[in-house]
Order: C-alpha cells, then structure tokens, then sequence
C-alpha cells in the first residue's frame, strides 16, 4: 500500500489520505460482499453527490485476517480522463508517470469475521441461550435501572412513574412475547422428541396419490410442480433486485433470463390448465384434498417449520450467542477473542500505515458492536503501563497513530441491547470491578450514576476527544428490528431513516445513497 505523493486534498474532500475498514453483521457471509457494497455506494456518492473525478482500483494486501483485496478510489484532477490501475511489477525501464498517480484517494477494506462463528453452536444449544437470555431484564433489573437511572437523567425522587413503566415492560416483555416464544418453542421440541412413523406417513401419501396416478394426471402434477418451480426462481430473482437495487452487471441476460422464466411458467400452467379441465382429470383438486389430510401433512409440515427454525438459530442467533459471550471460562470465548483480535490487527495496521492521515471505522449490526469492542481494546492498550519488549503489543501504536481514528459509523446497530442483555453484570457491593468493566468499556459510554463511596476513583482517556476529535455517527430505523437509538452511549450524531419493510429494513441501509450522503458528509 504505498502512498503516492500528494500535495493537496481535493476541495471537497477532509483529506487526502483516508482508509476505511469495514466490519459486516451476522448472516452467512460470503468474502467481499460487504467490500462491494460500501465501496459501491461511497463511488457513487462521491462522484454523483460531490462531481469528484474518481477512479477504482484494487489494492492487493497480505493480512491473512482481513482477506486479500482492498478497493482504492483515487481522485483526479476535473475533466481529466482517469489513468487505468497501476501495472502490477512494471519494468523498471517503463515507470509510472507521476501525473498518473491520484490527488487523493480513499482506500476501502472489509474486515471478515464469519468463519470464526461457523458451526460453534448447534440450533438447540442456541436455543437453549435465547430462552435463558428472555428472562435476564429481570434477574438484573435493579442493574439494568441503575443505568438507565443514569443515561438517561432520570431523578429516583420524580421518576417513579418512569420506574413502574420500565418494570411493567419488562414483565410484559417475558409473560406476553417471551413467554408465547417460549411456548411455541416447547412446541416444537416436544413435536421433534414425539416418535414419528415416517414410513406409515409416506405410505399414507403413496396410497392417496396412487388412484390419481394415471399417466395424464402425473403429467398435469408434473407441469403444475414445474409451474410452481419456475415462478419460485422468478421470485427469488425479484427478490434479489429489491434487495440489490443498483444496476445490473448482467442485464442482457437478466432480461432474457426473465423473458424465459415468464415464457415457460405460462406455458407450463396453460398446459396444467387444459389437461386438468378435462372431464374426469381434477387432478390439482385431488392432490390438494390428499395433502390436507392430518395425518400426511403433520409430520411432512412440521419437520419443514423444524427446518426453517433451525437454519434461522445456526445461521443467524448463533453468531450473537457465541460473540457476546465474555465468560473467558467458556469454550466459545475463543472464537470471541478470535474475532477481536482481527479486528483490532487489521486497524492497527491501518492506523500504524504511513499511507494515511484519516481512518474510519464502520460497522453493520454485530460487526457494529466489534467496532466499538475494537476501540476501547486499543484505548486499552494505549492507556496499559509499558511492559517488557516480549509483553509490548505489536504493533504499539504512539498517540498520533491512535489518533488518526477519526471516525465511527454504526448502522443497524444492537449496541444498546447488546449491553442491557449481554454486558457482564456485578454484584450489589462490587465497587471496585464495576468500575473496572466501566473503564475497560469506556469509550463515549453514558454514565451510570452509581455510588461508589470510598471505593470511587477517578479515570478518563481523552485520546480520541482532542482539538480534533473521533466523530461517531449511528444509523437506525424504526423497523429495523435489530437496530435502535442508543441510549447507553454517547454518540456524536443519530439519524432514523424511514425503511418500511420490517424484515429488509436491517439490510437496507447498504444501498440508500441517503445513507451514504450522511456518513460521507460528515467523514470523507
């Protein structure tokens, strides 16, 4: 990553030299998607909002911990064509022209944590953590309410109203949704622990199907399944275009494609349509009164819902169950410290590179939540007294490298539920280690009020809150599930955005160029 030479940043940009690491959220991954997305919509605000020249080149790099690729938007000079990617070990006959190198640039990188969660817990043991976690607002409430007592102001004297609400919620929480959860989950539990007779239930579809299985009604069956099977793959496609709103990469065959869909799933269903309307066929009439018979359609609906369920718990609630548990005692602390000390690498090495003078730290859901872990691991280190060279961290970063931290960006972030639900609680006269906690988790974090009485000491790292100081801004929408307000910490800037859609809300944030318009405005 070496730095050409610059002599002045672009009008409209905070630097010249500006790196952006960022972290993506739970889901099954895959390298490069969250590169591509971020790196897609910070061109494109940067070229369309502010009329910046703009080209995009990859940056190879060797940190095993946070992929291969990096994406570098360079800048030129206006109504200059943009040179093509420097030639990689070009001959040293042939060099660069200097006037080929950007104004200034913006590097991307994505910090990929996935595998380190995969296959650490299986559906019922994250089960058996979603139940335990629904009733911890109540075994910890008094703690929950001293820090809510103290983020948000509230005076005990005149807050009584305030305090019965808080506990009312939280009942409601556990009796009315929690409990109906936990119910629906027993449910389902004692349906998979019931022996169930798979080859009777076949059986049972076999004969019913079997008066039906003439040659023409297997051939009507037949084009309503391919039908069916069509208009699936026309819906996910659908689906995938309302999600990934940007323009195509494929869109001569992406329309042919869906010409084709349409074509033969019309033609299927006609077909279906004209056989079965014959007299004496019925055939979809038949199937449908086959399936609904209890005895067929118990066993075969019920291991589906099983299935589904199961993929949500390893998929999706697995990677919340195994990174927010900070019990160093348990196996899964592993892969926790795993994905923080990546983390905290692949910033480091940001930050300690001589190739910037701004670094941003960005993060999507949990990745939001390792970004804030990650900061106060580096206030952690700056702030340790110096120990012997075999016991320094490496690299040790001088307050100016810390320093060039200039910028925080969460967006559906769970950080203040993450904290009321999953931050490592004390017991009532612990003085001196929740101060300890405090001050390890410190970084803008709200105060809680406590009294510590003789036990009470005094600390403040003031590294990231100078003359020119970290900005944090966070993202949230109402109907973004995961998402929300934070209460907890202290933030420099919230904004809601109005995403509608319950589910797609939590992912809509990657292409909103208003997205992009508030954190670039305020950042890059």
């Amino acid at each position: 990553m070496a730095a050409p030479v610059i002599e002045a940043p672009p009008p409209r940009l905070r630097s010249a030299r500006q790196a952006l690491l960022i972290i993506h959220g739970i889901g099954e991954q895959d390298p490069y998607e969250t590169l591509d997305s971020f790196a897609r919509g910070v061109f494109t605000h940067l070229t369309r909002s502010r009329g910046l020249n703009a080209k995009l080149c990859p940056i190879e790099i060797a940190h095993e911990d946070w992929v291969q690729v990096g994406m570098r938007i360079g800048f030129f000079a206006p109504h200059r064509s943009a040179p093509p990617c420097p030639e990689k070990d070009a001959p040293p006959d042939r060099p660069q022209n200097p006037s080929d190198q950007p104004a200034a640039y913006v590097d991307l990188f994505e910090y990929y944590w996935a595998p380190e969660t995969e296959d650490k817990l299986n559906a019922v043991d994250t089960l058996k953590w979603v139940l335990q976690t629904d009733f911890t607002p109540l075994k910890y409430f008094a703690d929950n309410l001293q820090e809510m007592i103290g983020a948000y102001g509230m005076k005990m004297r005149h807050a009584l109203r305030e305090v019965l609400a808080i506990y009312g919620r939280e009942l409601a929480r556990v009796f009315f949704l929690y409990s109906a959860l936990a119910v629906g989950v027993l449910m389902l539990l004692a349906w998979i622990a019931k022996p169930h007779d798979w080859g009777a239930a076949l059986a049972n579809l076999t004969a019913a199907f079997k008066p039906y299985l003439r040659f023409e009604h297997a051939v009507i069956l037949l084009c309503y399944a391919a039908f069916l099977l069509m208009a699936w793959f026309g819906l996910q496609s659908l689906f995938e275009i309302h999600r990934q709103s940007g323009t195509s990469i494929e869109q001569t065959a992406e329309r042919v494609w869906f010409a084709l869909d349409a074509i033969v799933a019309a033609a299927f269903l006609a077909l279906a349509l004209w056989l079965d309307l014959r007299p004496g066929n019925h055939a979809l009439a038949h199937a449908v009164a086959i399936i609904r018979q209890k005895q067929i359609w118990e066993p075969l609906g019920g291991a589906a819902i099983a299935g589904i369920v199961s993929y949500a718990l390893t998929a999706y609630v697995a990677d919340v169950a195994v990174y927010v548990n900070t019990d160093a005692k348990s196996e899964d602390y592993a892969a926790h410290s795993a994905i923080l000390k990546g983390s905290t690498a692949a910033l480091k090495m940001l930050l300690a590179s001589g190739s910037y003078d701004r670094v941003i730290l960005a993060g999507h859901s949990l990745g939001s939540v390792i970004a804030y872990d990650t900061i106060n691991g580096l206030l952690a280190e700056r702030n340790a007294q110096p120990g012997q060279p075999w016991d320094t961290p490496v690299p040790y970063l001088s307050l100016d490298q810390l320093q060039k931290l200039k910028g925080l960006v969460t967006f559906g972030s769970p950080l203040d539920k993450v904290f009321y639900f999953f931050r490592q609680h004390v017991k009532r006269d612990q003085a001196i280690r929740a101060q300890i906690l405090s001050m390890l988790y410190s970084f803008r974090r709200a105060p809680s009020g406590r009294t510590y009485g003789q036990f009470e000491y005094n600390y403040a790292f003031r590294q990231l809150d100078g003359d020119d100081p970290l900005v944090w801004l966070n993202a949230w929408a109402s109907m973004d599930p995961v998402s929300g307000e934070l209460k907890f910490y202290l933030p420099d800037d919230q904004r809601e955005f109005p995403y509608a859609l319950p589910v797609l809300a939590h992912l809509s944030y990657w292409g909103d160029p208003n997205f992009y318009e508030y954190f670039c405005g305020r950042l890059l």
